[in-house]
């Protein structure tokens, strides 16, 4: 009876070792399937937030070139407000200067003494980057010239600078103060040169 019980258990540890077999190697399957599926996942969770932080990192990047930028124009044009009222004194001395000249012998002290003021700030303006720039006889330019006036001519071509009433002043590479010109014109039928 040994015998048989023996047989039997033999038979059933046969026959279940490789169900059992089976079952392990489906379950481990199952598992890497799983682990695998959980890899890719993370690998694309890992992609995207790589790729989320080289943008962040772009966005940052352009932003502190921007700000930089945006204080080395702010430095740059930190005057312009002061330049712009000094302009007005500029075109005083000017005035004065030509009255005086007008006047004669008479002011001839007083003139060279303004004519010495007025190239002192023209200086101290040129130091900080504001020049007058030349208009006469130029092309007329929006961007430049402020028109006052219009005159109608056939000595020069149509939309020239004919007259400077008020220069116009840069300040480094912006325009500061436009020009105030008279510009040319073709006379209309009828009408005469003056």
């Amino acid at each position: 009876m040994s015998d048989e019980f023996d047989d039997v258990a033999e038979e059933d540890v046969e026959v279940t070792a490789p169900a059992k077999k089976e079952e392990e190697a489906a379950g481990i399957s199952a598992e890497i399937e799983k682990l695998t599926q959980a890899l890719e996942q993370k690998a694309k969770e890992a992609a995207e937030a790589h790729d989320k932080y080289l943008r962040t990192s772009a966005d940052f990047d352009n932003y502190r070139k921007r700000i930089q930028r945006d204080l080395a124009d702010f430095r740059k044009y930190a005057n312009e407000q002061m330049a712009r009222e000094l302009l007005s004194v500029v075109d005083h001395l000017s005035l004065a200067i030509k009255h005086a000249a007008e006047a004669g012998e008479t002011s001839d002290g007083l003139r060279q003494g303004v004519e010495l003021v007025y190239k002192q700030l023209r200086d101290v303006l040129e130091k900080f980057g504001i020049t007058s720039f030349a208009s006469q006889g130029e092309p007329f330019d929006p961007a430049k010239h402020e028109a006052i006036m219009q005159e109608a001519t056939d000595a020069v071509p149509e939309n020239m600078v004919v007259q400077v009433f008020q220069e116009g002043y840069l300040y480094h590479d912006k325009v500061l103060r436009h020009a105030r010109v008279s510009v040319s014109r073709k006379p209309r039928a009828g009408e005469q040169e003056e």
